[in-house]
């Protein structure tokens, strides 16, 4: 009678685990099957460097909404593709556009959550090939015209929504902008790039002392005015939420500001091409410099203490593992991680994305879908908890908050449903993880990780049968915590 009583003690304390951590919340998990897209769609028009600004060319988006969605507020997320500024016809790079397989995934997750998610083109061209002024200028320019167009696309949706039409049933106070590689820098330098003063550094000024991005031609940081630049959407404003740079870098640390849009980046530490801190980027294999730029290693602790980032930090989240690694050669603040960045050690160029195998870039040839997908499930499983606490819940994820059990373990897992790893990482202020414990829905004994003795866990679950378990997790002072996991 007595082990009766204290399964059924166990069994209602686990229920109730379950319902107050595992529930599921729109906006975080997926709560969505199906993805609904809509192609090509013209969001604005503007005047091209690969035509002389001779032509005006359409701007062109392709939007995931979930499918069978009712809600007419939903949160906006703008991505932007790589390829150095350049077209694919001329790089070879035939997977430098918008739907490049990581921009795709990226955003039929994010609409599986119930956000509108949007992959968008934008404008191309500047001259590798020229002298250094040449060089620097073009690519500036080709970052600033960027820039404008990613405003162009938040004024288009804000301007739908403000018009009475709202055919994408968006919250006009919600939009988040991000990228990958030239997408990235293009999203960090919207945040970031904003006043005249910013585009006479040094390093911006030509050999007789003028700023490489001349505003009469380009138009300004909104992108009002100049000879080469049209306007769009006069009148609406382009503010958005969050920066989410993935590999990117900005031109000088210099831009970043207080108040400026919070940031939560992901870097490849040993990407060649972009500087994790602050170094030269360059053409032909590293021979041929083009202009200094700082990485997410140097900028994001700016970020960090500025306070831009207080939206959602300082944080009951899992801090980064890869955020405490050690590292000699790095100049990097381990001894205070910075909450919003997660650097990936000992990778190069875009983990996240695949490519034809045909065309893979050389700084990534051994890219597959599997491993690209591992390291979007991290970006999802850091990203997202902070995105929501900015734009939601500031309580999520708080000791104190609606969302916690009081003395509970502050846990991260993903992702959910898995199907070959379950990621574990909790909070480096506790202690560390003792051992992990999957259970059936019966409360039988799945598996068993012990002796772990860390702050994060991977967990092999590619043999396990599909359905729902309760993970048990207990750390070295004894403290365990459970959450529902789903598992395919």
């Amino acid at each position: 009678m007595k082990k009766i009583l204290q399964s059924s003690i166990l069994l209602m304390g686990l229920f109730i685990a379950v319902n107050t951590q595992g529930q599921t919340l729109r906006y975080l998990d997926e709560v969505f099957s199906n993805v609904v897209v809509d192609t090509t769609i013209a969001y604005g028009a503007n005047k091209s460097y690969l035509t002389g600004f001779a032509i005006t060319d359409s701007l062109y988006m392709d939007v995931y909404r979930p499918a069978g969605d009712t809600s007419t507020n939903r949160p906006v997320v703008i991505l932007m593709h790589a390829g150095s500024y350049l077209p694919g016809s001329l790089t070879g790079l035939g997977w430098a556009n918008r739907r490049e397989n990581c921009l795709v995934e990226l955003c039929n997750r994010y609409a599986k959550r119930g956000w509108v998610a949007v992959s968008i083109s934008y404008r191309l061209g500047w001259n590798p090939q020229g002298n250094q002024n040449t060089r620097t200028g073009t690519i500036l320019n080709a970052v600033y015209r960027s820039m404008q167009d990613a405003k162009t696309c938040i004024r288009y949706f804000r301007n739908d929504a403000a018009n009475g039409s709202d055919q994408w049933g968006i919250d006009p106070t919600k939009f988040v902008l991000g990228g990958t590689n030239s997408g990235a820098y293009t999203a960090l330098a919207a945040g970031n790039l904003n006043k005249p003063s910013e585009i006479v550094v040094d390093k911006f000024l030509d050999s007789l002392g003028n700023s490489f991005i001349d505003t009469t031609k380009t138009g300004n940081f909104d992108g009002w005015g100049g000879t080469q630049n049209v306007e769009n959407y006069v009148g609406i404003s382009a503010e958005f939420n969050a920066v989410l740079p993935l590999g990117g870098a900005i031109g000088d640390t210099s831009w970043i500001e207080v108040g400026e849009a919070p940031v939560i980046a992901f870097s490849g530490v040993s990407d060649v091409g972009t500087p994790f801190n602050t170094g030269i980027v360059s053409t032909q294999a590293g021979t041929v410099p083009i202009i200094e730029v700082s990485g997410a290693g140097d900028f994001m602790p700016y970020v960090a203490a500025l306070g831009n980032n207080s939206g959602f930090s300082p944080n009951s989240f899992a801090v980064a593992d890869s955020n405490r690694s050690t590292n000699d050669g790095i100049n990097f603040f381990r001894s205070a991680p910075v909450d919003g960045l997660y650097p990936f050690w000992g990778v190069g160029f875009e983990p996240w994305n695949w490519y034809d195998p045909f065309l893979p870039p050389a700084s990534n040839p051994n890219a597959t879908q599997t491993i690209a997908m591992a390291y979007i499930d991290t970006i999802m499983g850091y990203a997202n908890p902070r995105l929501y606490r900015l734009l939601f819940d500031a309580t999520y994820g708080n000791p104190s908050g609606l969302h916690e059990v009081k003395g509970a373990i502050e846990m991260n897992v993903f992702p959910s449903p898995a199907s070959n790893k379950l990621n574990v990482i909790i909070n480096s202020l506790q202690k560390p993880i003792s051992s992990i414990r999957l259970l059936d829905v019966t409360g039988r004994l799945a598996k068993e990780i012990t002796n772990v003795n860390a702050y994060s866990e991977s967990i092999d679950v590619s043999n396990m049968s599909s359905g729902v378990y309760l993970l048990n997790l207990m750390l070295t002072d004894g403290t365990t915590s459970t959450k529902r996991v789903a598992i395919d």
